[in-house]
């Protein structure tokens, strides 16, 4: 019975099923969606499918627009929900640089710079404000986060170091690989079967970085899925069994836990000699990458558990 108590406290009426594309014309100020107090108009869904697909370079096509709407919907959703406990705790990013090193990273795929997207987003139809709104409830939403759990991020600096040195007297060398994610959400239901398929499709079909802005719910999405250099040693041996029949370039099969499939591209990978490591860096990396992966796990289930409080209506 409390299963479905907390089911229903989301109400889904979902009227989406057979969009057409000239549904987009709907008025703008039609709602379409309530989340607690935010509401979604038809304006904000036309603008985010169409967002979503110029960013992962795909055409407004009626079959692009079946397989994105949905998955649009959802990411509205979360983006109200985030917005709402910004608002609520207060919680305003004063510094800029967050904003400006995306938008730059941005405009240097498009070979332009923030002016120039902005006037690309204009010739595309697409509504720039919308998108930077989202961006910086995102930037807020990891400081509420970070704010929120950072006395649960509590690594023991001991036992830290008896790793690099185990590590160090073990190894002769130390491997680093260069990873990019898509991260999914799971329902733990029959649908994930589905929704693994359809990204996996997707990969093949546009590639994995826009895949990966299109469906990651990681914050590396904002970079298409690129997470950088991690240590082997910050890495799980599920994951470095993983990576180590991996060559540069693959794709991992999805990795299942308990509410999300996270999918893995090799981008590069490097060995370092052990004498020529700066252990002190080294530890720091290894610090970072672990509070990062805990800040991630606790965002999702954050974010679950407030989606599964809130009433959602979808008219």
């Amino acid at each position: 019975m409390k299963i479905r108590k907390n089911l229903f406290k989301i109400i889904f009426f979902i009227i989406f099923i057979n969009i057409e594309t000239n549904s987009f014309g709907l008025t703008k100020n039609k709602i379409i969606a309530r989340v607690e107090n935010q509401i979604i108009s038809s304006y904000e869904l036309k603008n985010k499918v169409k967002t979503m697909l110029f960013l992962s370079n795909q055409d407004l096509s009626q079959k692009n627009i079946d397989l994105t709407k949905n998955r649009a919907m959802q990411q509205l959703i979360n983006y109200k929900l985030k917005k709402n406990q910004t608002l609520k705790f207060n919680i305003q990013v004063n510094n800029n640089k967050q904003l400006d090193n995306h938008l730059n990273n941005l405009s240097l795929k498009y070979k332009t710079n923030i002016n120039g997207i902005k006037k690309i987003f204009e010739n595309n139809g697409l509504d720039f404000e919308i998108y930077l709104n989202e961006i910086k409830t995102e930037f807020n939403w990891q400081k509420l986060i970070f704010n929120k759990f950072k006395s649960k991020i509590i690594l023991n600096e001991k036992e830290i170091k008896n790793e690099i040195n185990n590590f160090i007297e073990s190894q002769n060398d130390l491997q680093d690989y260069k990873l990019a994610e898509i991260e999914i959400p799971l329902k733990n239901n029959l649908e994930d079967k589905n929704t693994i398929l359809e990204v996996n499709n997707q990969i093949n079909e546009i590639g994995f970085e826009k895949t990966a802005a299109k469906y990651s719910i990681s914050t590396s999405s904002l970079d298409g899925g690129n997470i950088g250099w991690i240590s082997s040693k910050s890495l799980s041996e599920e994951i470095l069994a993983i990576l180590d029949k991996m060559k540069i370039a693959d794709i991992s099969k999805p990795i299942i836990q308990k509410n999300t499939a996270t999918i893995l591209k090799l981008l590069d990978k490097r060995t370092l000699d052990i004498n020529n490591i700066d252990i002190n860096q080294l530890r720091q990396r290894i610090i970072k990458n672990k509070k990062n992966e805990l800040l991630n796990l606790y965002s999702n289930n954050y974010l679950s558990k407030i989606k599964n409080n809130a009433l959602i209506e979808i008219k």
